[in-house]
């Protein structure tokens, strides 16, 4: 049988961004950039009227506040020299940096910032995301702890080591951690997610489930979290409940990771159909789906010979689309 990929390595893109594991289109973990998990408005609205500088820098924190990085972005890029030098400017750049996925120059951001006594613990904190998401997670625990060790109240730091525990295995103390970044979020249905990712890395499925259904309940919006809990229903071989509701806009991949889940599970059968699927209902060429079909009939094929002869099946790899 296919070897399962135990590491959902996660390129995180944000909060609402995609991450590759499992040889699936759709494993998410909720990012720490920001705060809010409902969807941006077009980032088409930065008037040309004139606006005070304090007021161009607060609309570009309410911006990141809202994960609309580029607006921000654009925002600060208008701020004069005197303003674009201070350490609130500074330390709003470097989450926005961190946001837009470009996390070494959000740590040299940060590490600038933490200079100033009024952002330090701050600082810290961002340092400490920032390496995780580079997968330095060694440096990042220690760099989160001493942000936490000034400030406890950061939940974003503990929602980081939560993840950086999960990396390494580190079960219970990742539970810990998430229930202190759920103690102190203001937006629990991030935490219950990444919960919920935690769980399934632990095969925990049911309980994963469960999670994202509570994610979804606090927040309708978050289309990854959907797609997370069709991955956890799909272990549990509950194949129709994953794929009930499915719009048209992301269909195939969504019958690829179901199918690739089937296929983990020695489902053959409904592996087979569901790549199948996908492929006829991708508008375009799904290559993954047609890498993973081919793997599969490499297995059967092997199965079929070890039944033959009573040896065990080969394992064969399979496509990270």
């Amino acid at each position: 049988m296919v070897e399962q990929k135990t590491d959902l390595k996660r390129r995180v893109q944000t909060c609402c961004g995609i991450a590759r594991g499992f040889g699936m289109a759709a494993v998410v973990l909720l990012a720490l950039a920001g705060c809010s998990t409902t969807k941006p408005p077009a980032e088409n609205a930065v008037r040309p009227a004139a606006e005070s500088q304090d007021a161009l820098l607060a609309a570009a924190e309410a911006d990141v506040e809202a994960r609309r990085f580029q607006l921000a972005s654009q925002r600060l890029a208008r701020l004069t020299a005197d303003t674009a030098a201070l350490p609130r400017s500074r330390y709003v750049m470097a989450e926005v940096l961190l946001g837009l996925d470009r996390p070494k120059e959000a740590l040299a951001r940060f590490e600038e910032v933490q200079s100033d006594e009024a952002f330090r613990v701050l600082a810290w904190q961002g340092m400490g995301l920032a390496l995780l998401a580079m997968g330095n997670t060694t440096a990042a625990v220690t760099q989160l702890n001493s942000a936490l060790e000034a400030d406890p109240s950061l939940w974003r730091a503990w929602a980081a080591l939560g993840r950086a525990y999960d990396k390494d295995r580190r079960w219970s103390e990742s539970a810990a951690a998430y229930e202190k970044s759920l103690a102190a979020s203001p937006h629990p249905a991030v935490i219950a997610n990444n919960i919920g990712m935690s769980l399934l890395l632990q095969k925990r499925y049911a309980e994963a489930a469960h999670q994202f259904e509570t994610a979804m309940a606090q927040d309708p919006a978050l289309d990854t979290t959907r797609s997370n809990l069709r991955i956890a229903l799909a272990w549990q071989g509950r194949y129709d409940e994953a794929l009930a509701g499915l719009a048209t806009s992301g269909r195939a991949d969504a019958l690829n990771n179901v199918g690739y889940v089937a296929m983990l599970r020695g489902d053959y059968a409904d592996a087979q159909r569901y790549f199948s699927q996908a492929l006829e209902s991708s508008p375009t060429y799904h290559d993954g789906a047609a890498m993973n079909l081919e793997a599969l009939k490499l297995l059967v094929k092997s199965k079929n010979t070890a039944d033959a002869s009573g040896a065990a099946p080969q394992s064969a790899e399979t496509s990270q689309p």
